[in-house]
């Protein structure tokens, strides 16, 4: 579960339960700089070897609902994608909106990225994955099996404050076709990060203009990853713009 604290005018601070399975996940870094999961009685948040895995979106299907009404700009703010199909504001363009509010990014900031995005032609997605053309054999018990390697993309952004930014071409569940999946990588032993002190089954991740940079390159990387995720984001934009408080 993840809650938005907006008590403050000068920070955005994000609230993330130890106990959150699903599109939030906790993991530490191995020697080869992968991260694996880890039990929620192993989570230090001293060790900077650990951090949060999230599974960022941006958007919702206007007929969902099953969401967290924290996360939903509102029921008006919303843009039609590629397929005409109407997308409730959600996730990212949420903080991005709440960000907007306390001036933590400015309209200069919206335009910068609109700008920077329009003029995208390569994608992350043209990035191909290779498949090796050799087999080889592999047996367990009865079971003769023919491996090969599957090669693929993972691109990486360090930011600011110690977040990084994973993209990475996967498989989508319900069809063939290959797309780009965007992480959202929190790790801990940076002043950014710490433990509520109410709840200790929270760990807060804190949002403001010193570290703005992590949101607008989670939207920058959005915006690059697909012509499909380009249109979504650009709209995004142009409906954050044009909303007041």
């Amino acid at each position: 579960m993840l809650r938005l604290d907006l008590s403050q005018r000068d920070k955005v601070k994000i609230g993330i339960r130890k106990t959150t399975r699903g599109k939030i996940r906790f993991k530490r870094l191995n020697a080869y700089g992968i991260g694996e999961q880890i039990k929620k009685e192993d989570i230090n948040l001293s060790d900077p070897n650990q951090y949060i895995e999230w599974l960022i979106t941006y958007n919702l299907r206007h007929d969902s609902t099953d969401y967290n009404p924290d996360l939903l700009i509102s029921e008006h703010a919303f843009y039609l994608d590629t397929k005409g199909k109407r997308k409730l504001l959600y996730e990212l363009p949420k903080i991005l909106y709440e960000m907007k509010c306390r001036n933590l990014i400015t309209r200069d900031d919206l335009q910068i990225l609109i700008n920077e995005i329009n003029r995208y032609q390569t994608f992350l997605e043209d990035i191909p994955t290779y498949v090796e053309p050799k087999y080889e054999e592999f047996r367990i018990g009865s079971l003769n099996f023919k491996t090969t390697k599957w090669i693929t993309p993972v691109f990486r952004i360090y930011n600011k404050d110690g977040t990084f930014i994973e993209a990475v071409k996967e498989k989508q569940q319900y069809a063939y076709q290959m797309q780009i999946m965007v992480y959202f990588c929190i790790p801990f032993g940076s002043r950014y990060v710490s433990e509520n002190p109410q709840d200790t089954e929270e760990v807060v991740y804190v949002l403001g203009s010193d570290n703005k940079d992590s949101v607008l390159n989670l939207v920058n990387v959005f915006g690059c990853a697909s012509q499909r995720h380009k249109h979504d984001i650009l709209a995004t934009l142009q409906c954050i713009q044009s909303l007041d408080r």
